[in-house]
C-alpha cells in the first residue's frame, strides 16, 4: 500500500497507456492486490483484471466449508456474489472518461459454477476481478491518479473487508453461506440416490419451478406461483447423511412424457429439468430440481452446420442421391439438423434427452395418418422419431423426456406420463394404458453411435484474417457483447443461441479456450486421430484435475467451466471443422 499511493501519484495526467506500470503485486494491512492484464485505453472491453489474496487464517472462514470439493465450489460462489454486492454497496461507478472507474465481476447467472474467478490453495483465497482504471481530461484522456487512489486504497479495501472476513459476517450473512454450502451436500446425495436408483431426476416438493419472465431466470415475483408437489405414486424420499429425508418426485429411466394444456406448466417443468443438470443458488427455488448430468435437450435448428454426421437412422434416400450416412450441409433443415442434434448427443456420451414439441421439427416426430394417405411411404425420406423411441431406449439404453400437447402419438410409447394441469403435476400412466392401450413397442435397426466421428489434425485454427484492413491476427476468441450466446473464434463464428443448457455468458468465452487446448493437443498427438468423445473427456478430466487454468486464458478470472456436451455441441457447429475420413 505504501509503495502504491507514490506510484500512483506519480503517473497523476500522464498518458492514460502508462497505468501499465501499475502492473505487479502491492501490500495492502489485510490483502494482497495484484494487477494481472492491464487495459490500453479508457473504457476499454475487455478492462484491467486484478486479484486479491487473503490468507485463509486471516478470513476465518470455518475449516469445515473448505474440506470437499463440493464446498469450495459453493464457497467461491458465495464469494465472487458478496463482492459483487460489495461493489454495488460501496463503489461509485464509471466515473471516468467513457465510462472508466469501476469495478465489476463476470456475468453470474443463478446457477453454482466451477469458475476462474475464485481460487483456494493451502494458505490463501485468491478473487479475479475487473477494474476499469480511472481516465479525465480531452481526447484520449489522462489518468485520474485521485480517483484511482479512492477506488483502490478506500471503495476495494470496503469490499474486500466486507467480502472475505467470516469475523465480519452478521448473523443473516452467516446463515446465507451456510445455506450455500448445504446446497452443494445436500444435491451430493441426491445425484449418489438417483444414480443408485436409475432415476433421470429429481424435483423436490415445494421447489418453486416458475422463472420472472422469458429472459430473466431469476424466480418468478408472482405471489399466485404454486409449489410442486409430487404426485403420490411417484413420490419418493431421499434420506440425507444429517438425518433428515427429502422428499419429491423421481422420474425413472426409460420414456417419460408430460402433456397438458397450453399455459398449465408443461414447459415450465421441462425448462426446471434441464437447469437440474447444474446447482443452483439458495433461494433461486429450483435448489433441490437435480437431473442426471448427460441430459441435453434436443430441438430442430435451420440453417446450422452439419459434417459428416450419420443421420440414416431418421432419415434416408434424400432427393439427387444425397447420402445421409456422412451427411454435411452448411444450411441444414429442421429436421436433419433435429437428426443431428440426436446423433451427435449420443455420440458425446449424453443417454438423456430432452424434447419439447414446441421447439422440434414437426415432421421429424411423427407421420400422422392422414399424411400417410397422401404420400406414399417411398417419397417420404425421414422415417420419424416415433418409429425408433423405444428402439433407442431398448438397444442404447437412451432415456427421453417429452413435452407434447398436440401430439399424443409419443403418449402411446411413454412409460411414464405426467399431466401438468395448472401447475400441478398428476401421474396418468394408468389412465393412458387404459386409454390408448398397451405401450406400443418398435424394433428399429440402430447403428452404433458410439462408433463416432474422428477430428482431424487441423481444426480449431484461431487465427484470424481481417481482410479490410489486410491484417492477421494469430488468435481471435471473444464472445459477442451484443449477443452472448455467440463466440468468434478464428475465422469462425459460433452460434450457440439454441444450445439451451448454457448457464452463463462466461461458459462461451470458456468454449473457446477449450478449442484452442484440442488444438495444441490435436496437434501433439496428431499421428493417430481420436474421436470427439474421447477428446471432450480428456479435457474434462484436465481441467477437473488442474482447473479452468490450464487454458490459459488472455484475461485470467473471467471463465465459467462449460458442461463437455455443450462443448461438443460447440464443435459440430463450427463451419470450418474437418472429420477423418476412414
Amino acid at each position: 500500500m505504501n509503495k502504491l499511493q507514490p506510484l500512483l501519484s506519480s503517473l497523476a495526467d500522464q498518458p492514460f497507456q502508462d497505468i501499465r506500470k501499475l502492473r505487479g503485486s502491492y501490500h495492502f494491512p489485510r490483502f494482497e492486490l495484484s494487477f494481472i492484464k492491464m487495459q490500453g485505453s479508457p473504457g476499454a472491453n475487455p478492462a484491467s483484471i486484478a486479484s486479491v489474496k487473503i490468507a485463509l487464517p486471516d478470513s476465518q472462514l470455518p475449516e469445515r466449508f473448505l474440506q470437499t470439493a463440493e464446498c469450495k465450489l459453493a464457497v467461491a460462489d458465495f464469494l465472487i456474489r458478496r463482492f459483487r454486492h460489495g461493489i454495488d454497496r460501496f463503489a461509485q461507478q464509471n466515473r471516468g472518461k467513457e465510462g472508466s472507474g469501476s469495478f465489476n465481476t463476470i456475468a453470474l447467472s443463478q446457477k453454482m459454477l466451477i469458475r476462474d474467478s475464485v481460487l483456494f490453495d493451502d494458505e490463501a483465497v485468491y478473487l479475479r476481478f475487473i477494474i476499469s482504471l480511472p481516465a479525465k481530461g480531452q481526447g484520449g484522456g489522462v489518468f485520474d491518479a485521485e480517483q484511482a487512489w479512492i477506488m483502490l486504497g478506500r471503495e476495494l479495501t470496503a469490499i474486500v473487508d466486507a467480502t472475505f472476513f467470516y469475523q465480519h459476517y452478521d448473523q443473516q450473512t452467516r446463515t446465507l453461506l451456510q445455506q450455500f454450502v448445504d446446497v452443494q451436500k445436500t444435491r451430493a446425495e441426491i445425484i449418489q440416490f438417483i444414480q443408485q436408483q436409475a432415476l433421470v431426476a429429481f424435483i423436490a416438493n415445494d421447489a418453486k419451478l416458475p422463472r420472472h419472465s422469458g429472459v430473466d431466470d431469476r424466480p418468478s415475483l408472482s405471489g399466485l406461483v404454486k409449489t410442486f408437489q409430487s404426485p403420490a405414486s411417484l413420490q419418493i424420499a431421499i434420506p440425507l447423511s444429517n438425518g433428515r429425508s427429502i422428499t419429491g418426485m423421481g422420474i425413472k429411466e426409460g420414456i417419460t412424457c408430460i402433456t397438458g394444456g397450453g399455459y398449465h406448466g408443461k414447459s415450465t417443468l421441462m425448462q426446471a429439468i434441464l437447469a437440474g443438470v447444474y446447482a443452483h443458488i439458495p433461494g433461486d427455488g429450483r435448489e433441490y430440481v437435480v437431473t442426471r448430468e448427460d441430459a441435453f435437450f434436443i430441438r430442430a435448428e435451420e440453417g446450422r452446420s452439419i459434417r459428416d454426421v450419420d443421420i440414416s437412422p431418421f432419415i434416408s434416400d434424400l432427393p439427387n442421391g444425397l447420402k445421409t450416412d456422412c451427411f454435411s450441409s452448411d444450411n441444414a433443415s429442421g429436421s436433419t439438423s433435429q437428426a443431428a442434434n440426436i446423433v451427435e448427443a449420443i455420440e458425446s456420451g449424453s443417454r438423456l434427452l430432452l424434447f419439447d414439441e414446441d421447439t422440434c421439427a414437426p415432421n421429424f416426430l411423427v407421420r400422422d395418418e392422414l399424411i400417410k394417405k397422401i404420400l406414399d411411404a417411398t417419397q417420404e425420406p425421414i422415417k420419424p422419431l416415433y418409429s425408433t423411441v423405444r428402439s433407442l431406449w431398448k438397444k442404447q439404453r437412451v432415456s427421453m423426456i417429452f413435452v407434447v400437447g398436440g401430439l399424443g402419438y409419443f403418449l402411446q410409447k411413454a412409460d411414464t406420463c405426467l399431466l401438468m394441469d395448472n401447475y400441478r403435476c398428476d401421474d396418468i400412466t394408468a389412465k393412458v394404458r387404459d386409454r390408448l392401450g398397451a405401450i406400443a413397442e418398435e424394433d428399429t435397426p440402430l447403428p452404433d453411435f458410439s462408433a463416432s466421428r474422428r477430428l482431424a489434425i487441423d481444426n480449431f485454427d484461431p487465427a484470424y484474417i481481417n481482410r479490410r484492413l489486410d491484417k492477421t491476427l494469430a488468435k481471435r476468441i471473444k464472445d459477442l457483447r451484443n449477443a452472448p450466446r455467440q463466440l468468434e473464434y478464428g475465422m469462425d463464428l459460433v452460434n450457440l443461441d439454441t444450445v439451451a443448457q448454457i448457464a452463463e455468458a462466461p461458459q462461451i468465452l470458456a468454449i473457446g479456450y477449450c478449442l484452442l487446448a484440442l488444438r495444441a493437443q490435436l496437434k501433439r498427438l496428431g499421428d493417430k486421430p481420436e474421436t470427439i468423445r474421447f477428446w471432450i473427456d480428456w479435457l474434462e478430466d484436465e481441467i477437473n484435475k488442474h482447473g479452468l487454468d490450464i487454458l490459459k486464458p488472455d484475461y485470467p478470472g473471467t471463465l465459467s467451466m462449460p458442461r463437455k456436451y455443450e462443448l461438443a455441441a460447440a464443435i459440430n457447429r463450427i463451419r470450418s471443422l474437418r472429420i477423418v475420413q476412414e
